[in-house]
């Protein structure tokens, strides 16, 4: 469980973490009440499963706010340079993959952990500082984002994936949770 912060905070952080808490807690309302098979259940056609874009939500954010922060290595290579790779825009998403540890209370947890680093980072870290993104084919080329404009980033791809999970929630046992 996210530990409670005393910290108030106003203005722009406020609602950027109140966008981002509001998102992810739409995502993880789609997991409540299921067991491990249930969130693992492929209810289209897609490989998307609830646990799927759980564990692929997490990785992405603490990929995105690692990058943000500076961290090497952040966006894939060994000092987070250039992608040097072939695209495939078809070959599966390794952020999705599912191993037998990734239970549903274990993605949950990771979650919150993931989220409770990044609320400190909203919190604290300059909102205006610039990390140029890697050379890449999904990239403007010479593009630099600042955290602002990753969490921008992070809130779409939360609120995109909450929508996706509430697609198959719904299929599962006609449960909505957003509407």
């Amino acid at each position: 469980m996210r530990a409670v912060t005393t910290t108030t905070l106003t203005g722009e952080r406020a609602d950027l973490l109140q966008s981002l808490r509001r998102h992810r807690g739409f995502l993880r309302q789609t997991a409540n009440g299921l067991s491990d098979e249930q969130a693992r259940t492929r209810s289209t056609v897609s490989a998307l499963t609830i646990a799927s874009l759980l564990k692929h939500v997490a990785d992405t954010e603490e990929q995105w706010i690692a990058f943000a922060t500076g961290a090497p290595g952040a966006m894939g290579g060994a000092d987070g340079g250039d992608w040097d790779g072939e695209w495939d825009p078809n070959a599966p998403d390794p952020r999705f993959v599912l191993s037998e540890a990734d239970t549903l209370a274990a993605l949950l947890a990771r979650y919150d952990e993931v989220a409770a680093a990044t609320d400190a980072v909203v919190e604290t870290a300059d909102l205006d500082h610039a990390t140029p993104l890697p050379s890449a084919p999904w990239f403007e080329p010479g593009a630099a984002w600042t955290l602002r404009r990753t969490l921008l980033h992070v809130i779409a791809e939360t609120s995109q994936h909450a929508g996706h999970a509430d697609i198959i929630r719904e299929a599962i046992d006609g449960a909505k949770t957003m509407g």
